[in-house]
């Protein structure tokens, strides 16, 4: 479970606009994550 979960940051880390924080505000900030989560998982199939 752990490999995955690392694994999982380390595919979110790979998107530049969330590793350095452009926008001021959290919830702009949330979208992009919620959006690199669901980019994540229609690549990964996870």
């Amino acid at each position: 479970m752990r490999s995955a979960v690392e694994r999982f940051y380390g595919w979110l880390k790979s998107f530049r606009r969330i590793t350095i924080r452009y926008e001021r505000l959290a919830a702009i900030y949330k979208a992009f994550i919620t959006i690199a989560c669901i980019t994540i998982h229609l690549r990964y199939g996870i």
